[in-house]
């Protein structure tokens, strides 16, 4: 588990060339695995070495002091006409298995209010330009008073100051119809699994971000500002609080919950938590009921394994509130869950070692249930066991095809319909079918022999097959599998009796 163990303040203007020389290489090292498209000297003029009256950085270290993450705080002293006004600016970073905890927040507070102090009612504002929908929907999460934001136009006073403000920092218009919308050149390094996350979030923040700033991947950022008022500063007390209370308050619920006392008060909470989860939903009263009698909630904080790649389990997990990475077990993230993401489906159903790592992105909580629990249903319930299979086909099918060089080149969204518009069969135990020249197809579980003309191979587990000329099929044991869409073959692939891409 990764920890941040330290912070240290550093005020940069004070430090020798030769110290911000080294500090830049520091911080452009941890830059570079976050974002890109930025050189090693214009990440100095933004973070370092930057004009503002005032600068103040924070690092983040790792147990072996290593530098894992930062803050850099910018106030610029404006005019507008003959009012003063301070805006304050800002660069942040987080190597991603430190991420979860709100570490930044106290340097914020502290000199915004050393500021309010300092210059009792003087007008604040930060001012971002944002590059990712994460950091507006974090902004609009904290603040009451955003702009711009999805529910109320932005006053024609106030976006034309945030045109010059945003002209003052050197920040290009992309399109003149949408002002706000500047070329900053930092683009997030992420993953297809985390761009389709923010995508389908759902959250409102996001899908506005997402609607004015649709090519934030190309390094464009949205100008966002957040006038500094007693309203937007409560409010961001209101939220860090409730978050650093909630989770030793959902801590204290689940050890109750454990107690006899606890499991009856807390039954009809997790019963309706049960229902939200769409393969559970149409379970009838008496079936929820017995399920949240043997389930467990579970609290846990960011970075905190639920499990590893490689290692027997056998529950299946409910993710309640938060986010989850999945991660290989070279620790390569293939995807990010949300809000009522189901997971561990696969050891409920084959009893295999869990083949991905999940490691909670948030502060997270998990409802875990045995599979002694749901073996009953399963075996009675065809609806459950084909939604908990289907889940677990789509998830073993795209962990293949986005390593292939078949379906690799193809978006999620595009290798998934190749399996949903593909024909699913079970094969009983030495049950043959015949494969047609060009036929693919998907082994989901069990295991084959493939013969030709008495050349016979064995497969088994999750495999793709191609067959170049027509083939004999027969399951060795139950087997799962999926005829596929037909797609060209790459081109630079030999021609083989079979093509084939193995768990």
């Amino acid at each position: 588990m990764s920890h941040i163990t330290s912070t240290e303040f550093i005020l940069p203007h004070s430090l020798s060339a030769e110290a911000r020389s080294q500090l830049t290489d520091s911080l452009y090292a941890v830059h570079q695995r976050i974002f890109d498209g930025v050189d090693r000297e214009s990440f100095a003029r933004y973070v370092i070495e930057s004009n503002a009256e005032h600068t103040w950085l924070l690092l983040h270290k790792n147990e072996a002091g290593k530098v894992v993450g930062y803050l850099a705080l910018h106030l610029f002293e404006k005019q507008l006409g003959d009012e003063p006004l301070a805006v304050f600016r800002a660069e942040t970073g987080l190597l991603r298995e430190y991420r979860g905890g709100n570490v930044t927040a106290g340097l914020w507070m502290e000199r915004v209010m050393r500021y309010v102090l300092k210059h009792p009612g003087r007008r604040m504002f930060y001012m971002g330009s944002l590059v990712h929908p994460s950091s507006y929907w974090l902004v609009t999460r904290h603040c009451d008073e955003v702009w711009p934001r999805r529910d109320l136009e932005t006053p024609p006073e106030l976006l034309a100051f945030m045109d010059t403000l945003a002209t003052e920092f050197g920040l290009e218009k992309e399109d003149p119809a949408h002002p706000l919308v500047r070329k900053v050149g930092w683009r997030t390094r992420e993953t297809e699994m985390e761009r389709e996350y923010w995508a389908h979030s759902g959250k409102p923040a996001v899908n506005y971000f997402l609607e004015t700033n649709p090519r934030y991947g190309e390094g464009h950022g949205l100008v966002t500002l957040v006038p500094i008022t007693l309203g937007n500063l409560l409010s961001i007390t209101r939220a860090l609080l409730t978050r650093r209370l909630r989770q030793p308050m959902e801590q204290l619920a689940a050890r109750v919950q454990r107690t006899r006392l606890g499991a009856r008060l807390g039954a009809s909470q997790m019963i309706q938590q049960l229902r939200r989860v769409p393969l559970l939903a149409h379970l009838d009263e008496a079936a929820l009921r017995d399920l949240a009698g043997r389930a467990e909630r579970l609290v846990l904080p960011a970075g905190r394994y639920v499990f590893h790649a490689g290692s027997a389990c056998d529950e299946l997990y409910v993710l309640e509130r938060g986010a989850v990475y999945v991660l290989t077990e070279g620790e390569e993230l293939v995807d990010e869950l949300g809000s009522g993401a189901v997971f561990g489906e696969g050891a409920l159903l084959t009893g295999e070692r869990r083949s991905a790592s999940i490691r909670t992105a948030t502060a997270s909580t998990l409802v875990r249930i045995p599979r002694s629990a749901l073996l009953p249903l399963l075996e009675g319930d065809a609806r459950l066991r084909e939604g908990i299979w289907k889940t677990h086909a789509e998830r073993r099918f795209d962990d293949l095809a986005r390593g292939s060089e078949r379906y690799g080149h193809l978006g999620r969204k595009d290798r998934l319909a190749l399996l949903r518009e593909g024909e699913h069969r079970e094969l009983s135990p030495w049950e043959q079918h015949e494969l047609e020249a060009g036929t693919q197809l998907f082994v989901m579980s069990g295991s084959v022999d493939v013969e030709h003309e008495g050349l016979v191979m064995t497969q088994r587990g999750s495999t793709f097959l191609e067959a170049r000329w027509p083939l004999r099929m027969k399951a060795r044991e139950a087997t799962r599998l999926f005829l596929l869409k037909q797609e060209p073959a790459p081109r630079n692939e030999e021609v083989s009796l079979l093509y084939l891409a193995a768990a």
